[in-house]
């Protein structure tokens, strides 16, 4: 599958766009959250997204679901795995190189 990584400059309308179509879609989309080199297993398998979104003042990514707010902090590179056009998976490098993955129930276009 590609991966298409977004400029920086882009982050926080980029999100804040895919948010608000993953908000208006039929179905409720969940996540699995994971961070290899963190955690030994997945931090969140699951669970419903309820936001998604990067705050350039704080250079923070959030990742928020009903039991879960996953933050990363200073991104240094985050890109989109699509399949057929859609996104399955986001990949985020955080300020200390560790790689944070943000998988889709289902694709999201």
């Amino acid at each position: 599958m590609p991966e298409k990584c977004i400029v920086p400059n882009d982050w926080k309308e980029y999100f804040d766009d895919l948010y608000k179509k993953i908000k208006d879609m039929d179905e409720k989309i969940e996540i699995d959250v994971e961070a290899p080199s963190v955690f030994e297993e997945e931090e969140a398998k699951g669970l419903p997204l309820l936001g998604l979104s990067y705050d350039p003042k704080d250079k923070v990514f959030s990742v928020m679901s009903e039991d879960l707010e996953h933050l990363i902090h200073k991104p240094q590179e985050i890109c989109v795995e699509e399949e057929d056009g859609a996104i399955v998976q986001i990949r985020i490098v955080d300020g200390t190189g560790t790689e944070h993955f943000v998988k889709f129930s289902k694709p999201v276009k």
